[in-house]
């Protein structure tokens, strides 16, 4: 049995589909189980990292778990309840979606970056086999401004043409998690998933012009005006200061390596951004 968390998520959503492809026996974690459209056959079992008794529940009988943590400001705290409970219930293999950088010196100035440095630790100090996905910035994030993009032929962002980034598909990172949750010999190895290039966002509109036949613009906004927006949209100060301290660390260029190990893994090149403009069309207004 294969423990799938962040079922409703990008990655996990995505490991959860291609575990099931595969016809592995899979069990999602969730919040909320009307927010699952869970595929034939998945076990669909409630719980939450806050809630010990929940997480024996669902780890009962699993071999295998996928761990997706949320950004908050106790994902530390609530990775550890999980890592915990994987403990009690003697799991025999973690596979943990850690994020790029996670292993540079100076990685930990990047809030976000510095909760995986700390769960990395935790996870190999538990005594748990393990693997490590470090996985570069997500495509998906550019469905946020998916509207704005159909109706305005323009998405913001306060990077630089200086900010090159090797951008992933996150279902990519959910055909790895498959292979390596159903494969031996992956305990204790960690890979470095990224796309197949390294784009700026001048570049993203450039993809996203090509492939919708019409003109898109990457619109350059200062980080305040930045981060009045995402305030006022409901977003925690926590994350959106975050979210400049990993802005600020692509500026540089420390994202840009593109590694192999997505096609190494999955037997196919990574995605491109245009393929996923192309498999995500409508949305953009296509």
């Amino acid at each position: 049995m294969i423990l799938v968390t962040g079922a409703t998520g990008n990655t996990g959503g995505a490991t959860l589909r291609a575990l099931v492809d595969q016809g592995a026996e899979v069990r999602a974690l969730v919040h909320d189980p009307d927010k699952l459209k869970a595929p034939a056959g998945v076990e669909v079992v409630v719980g939450d990292f806050r809630d010990a008794a929940s997480l024996d529940t669902a780890l009962a009988g699993a071999d295998h778990a996928y761990l997706v943590g949320p950004s908050l400001q106790d994902q530390v705290e609530l990775e550890t309840a999980f890592v915990r409970a994987a403990q009690r219930a003697g799991l025999a293999h973690l596979v943990r979606l850690s994020i790029n950088g996670a292993d540079r010196p100076g990685g930990g100035t990047v809030r976000f970056i510095a909760s995986h440095i700390a769960m990395e630790r935790i996870v190999r100090e538990s005594g748990i086999p393990w693997t490590f996905l470090r996985a570069n910035g997500f495509m998906q994030n550019n469905l946020g401004q998916a509207q704005v993009i159909a109706a305005q032929g323009a998405f913001y962002s306060a990077l630089s043409p200086d900010a090159l980034v090797s951008y992933l598909d996150a279902r990519d990172i959910g055909d790895v998690a498959a292979r390596v949750l159903t494969e031996p010999g992956h305990q204790g190895r960690t890979y470095d998933l990224t796309g197949p290039e390294a784009l700026n966002d001048d570049d993203l509109a450039a993809r996203l012009s090509e492939v919708l036949g019409r003109s898109v613009a990457h619109v350059q906004v200062p980080w305040e005006t930045l981060r009045e927006s995402l305030i006022g949209n409901g977003y925690p100060e926590w994350n959106v200061d975050g979210f400049q301290e990993l802005g600020d660390s692509y500026e540089t260029g420390v994202s840009a390596a593109v590694s192999p190990d997505v096609e190494r893994l999955t037997g196919r090149p990574a995605r491109s951004f245009a393929d996923f403009v192309t498999d995500h069309r409508a949305a953009f207004g296509g």
